[in-house]
Order: structure tokens, then sequence, then C-alpha cells
């Protein structure tokens, strides 16, 4: 590892801006506090700060001192998940039910170290801003920022983003195409009429509709989608009734599609809406169905991706580099803003013998390890893609 030296001094600064993020988790467009954190840091060493950017978000601003050059973004997710912590860590979650179970947390504290390190040392020719999202976790903070008129306020001409995950420490994983997927939701609820469950020819019970919805929309992947293209449908959960002896009027699916193709995306909403419809009418039910396209297919650009993977090999050495794993079925608003701009999104591995819970799990807690790691990368990427009389390609 070459990790930045500049970065390697502010490790135990990291190492503590973490831990106080931790310890006070804010959720989605409520990062009151974590934005006024990041805000005083950054303008603390210089940089040009703007606030309530897509409600709470923060975009500093840092230009090169070698002249002008090409404008890059890079950005850090700073929400946190409303979950209850289950560690008993020193700096765990002081508000009940509120959780950095996602490492949003370590993003955050990561850009700032290499926000100080490249603000000590602007050695680049063009611009770099450092966007911290408010929002992330599906509340859609990346369209709020875009929709507070990101890329026209802070001119990006490429974008990056990480996110930390359960491959080996220090594993870089990059794809050179699509990296996470879409993923819709669905909410389907199937009216019947209830009665007793002694007596069933005289009610219309909903929860075999339902049954037979759920069974038929999670047999569609392979069937109505290309093999080639991975799609899922869960339904993850099923409600209905409150007695073991009756029968209730309403039984509720809720569940999520995963794709990758926009057409598979289309083709499978079509069918669930369709299937659900034909079973409640063919057993003399209605059906309301609430479907929603909160995430779009992350999917990065190749030469920002190999630029990037050009940054890693430097840093961590090319053993460390895995180029093009199989995508991730989870999903990551950052695809909004990599389908405005060309861009990177990167996976960074934490795992070691403390680190073993993945994200969303209520035993996680971010490797602090990773931390010199990360903001060598983007203090790195920065210097390489804003290098005088070396525009990005």
């Amino acid at each position: 590892m070459k990790l930045v030296p500049s970065v390697q001094q502010l490790e135990g600064e990291m190492t503590a801006w973490r831990r106080h993020l931790h310890a006070n988790p804010e959720l989605g467009f409520e990062e009151v506090e974590t934005a006024r954190f990041v805000a005083e840091r950054l303008r603390s060493w210089g940089i040009e700060t703007a606030e309530g950017v897509g409600r709470t978000g923060v975009v500093g601003t840092l230009k090169g001192r070698l002249g002008p050059g090409a404008s890059i973004g890079i950005r850090a997710d700073m929400d946190a998940l409303p979950m209850t912590e289950a560690r008993p860590l020193p700096h765990a979650s002081r508000i009940p039910g509120r959780m950095h179970g996602c490492g949003h947390d370590g993003h955050t504290s990561m850009l700032l170290g290499a926000a100080s390190a490249l603000a000590r040392s602007p050695d680049f020719a063009g611009t770099v801003h450092f966007i911290f999202q408010p929002a992330e976790e599906g509340r859609g903070g990346a369209l709020a920022m875009l929709e507070d008129g990101l890329f026209g306020r802070f001119p990006c001409d490429e974008v990056y983003a990480l996110h930390n995950c359960e491959r080996p420490l220090g594993e870089v994983a990059i794809h050179r195409g699509a990296v996470a997927a879409a993923a819709d939701r669905f909410e389907i609820v199937v009216r019947g009429r209830g009665g007793h469950a002694a007596t069933p020819h005289m009610a219309n019970d909903p929860i075999p509709i339902a049954a037979r919805i759920l069974l038929a929309i999670e047999g569609l992947p392979g069937r109505l989608t290309n093999v080639h293209s991975p799609a899922i449908v869960t339904v993850g959960s099923f409600r209905a009734g409150e007695a073991f002896n009756t029968i209730p009027d309403v039984a509720t699916l809720t569940g999520t599609v995963r794709t990758f193709d926009p057409d598979a995306q289309k083709a499978l909403e079509s069918a669930i809406r369709r299937i659900a419809a034909s079973e409640a009418e063919a057993f003399g039910a209605t059906v309301d169905i609430r479907y929603e396209s909160p995430f779009a297919p992350t999917i990065n650009t190749r030469v920002e991706a190999e630029a990037m993977a050009a940054v890693a090999r430097d840093v961590m050495g090319a053993g460390r580099i895995v180029l093009d794993p199989p995508p991730e079925m989870g999903s990551e608003d950052f695809c909004y803003m990599l389908q405005q701009r060309p861009g990177c999104y990167f996976l960074l591995g934490q795992a070691d013998d403390a680190h073993q819970a993945v994200a969303h799990d209520t035993h996680y807690d971010f490797n602090d390890a990773i931390l010199p790691i990360g903001a060598s990368l983007w203090a790195r990427l920065v210097e390489r893609r804003l290098a005088p009389a070396a525009a990005p390609q």
C-alpha cells in the first residue's frame, strides 16, 4: 500500500470524526447537525462551502493552485438508518432507533480527510467539489440535490463515489458497467369480504388470492425476463387478519423488484399489475396496486472506471483490485448522478475478524482501518484526474 502521507497523518482525526458521527446519527433530510459538523470543518480549512443543497446537503469547492482545468465531484452520503444498534460499543448510537448501520459515517469522514489533505496541498489544476449528500437510504437525496441545481451550481465533468463492503480489508472492486440494480417497490392490497372461518362460503377470503399472486409474481424472473439479465421479485411482507377463526377483509403484499435492464424493469411492473388484477378478478375480489421506482440501475462509464482502477492500483497494489465482479442486487441513488455525468461508483472492502456484519445489520460497525485508504484514494484521484495539461480523456 502507498497511502498518501498527509492523509495518514489524519487517521486519528478521521477516526474521531467517524465515531462522533456514529454516536449522533440522523435520518435522511434530518442531517442538520451532521451537515453543520461537515460545513464547519470544510470552512476551517479554507474550502468554499455551500449548505442547504438539496435541503440538508453540503458542497465544498476547492480550486487547485496549478491553474484552470477540469472539474470533478466526489460524493459521500451522510444519513443513518431507522435501526436500534445491538453492539454496546463505546461510540454506539446515543439515539434510540437511529443507527449508522451502513457506514455513511465512515464515507463522510473519508471525504473530509481527503478534503483536509488537499486543502493543505492543492497541487492540481482545476476544481474539486466535495459533495456531502443527504438521504441516500431511499428518501431521494441525490435527486433532491440535482433538482436544487447541483451540477449547474457546481459544474462537474466527472463524478465519483464509494461504498464499504464485506470484501476483505483493503480490497477494491470496480465495475466497468453495471454496479447495482434498480430497486422498485410495490404494495398490493387485495380486498375481499370478511366472515367467520367456519363459513368461508359466506365470505370472499383475500388470503388465498394474495397467496396465488405471491407465487405467480415471484416466479416471473427467468420466465418473463432474459436469464442472462439478472432480475429478482421478492415479497417481503404478507399481512392479513388478526384472529385464527376469522376471515379478514383485506390482505396486503409488499415487496421489491431488482433489475439491471430498463426493459426488464418495465416488463416486470406490467406483469405484476396484470397478474394481481386478473387473480383478484377471477375470484370476485378487487385489488389496489402502488408501484414506485425510487432507484435506477447504477452504471459506471468505462473510461472513468478504468481511471479509478489505475488510481486504486497505485495506492493499493494490483493484487487488491478486482475488476468487473458480478454486479450487486442492492441499489444506490448515486445512480441519478451517474445518469447526468460520467463517473465511477466502487466498493472498498472492510472485512476483518472484528468486522464481519454486513450493512443494515444491527451488529454492523464501520471499520476505521479503511479511513486512510478511502481518503488516499480520493486524494490520488484528484491529483491524477486534475493533473496540469492532462484533462480527463
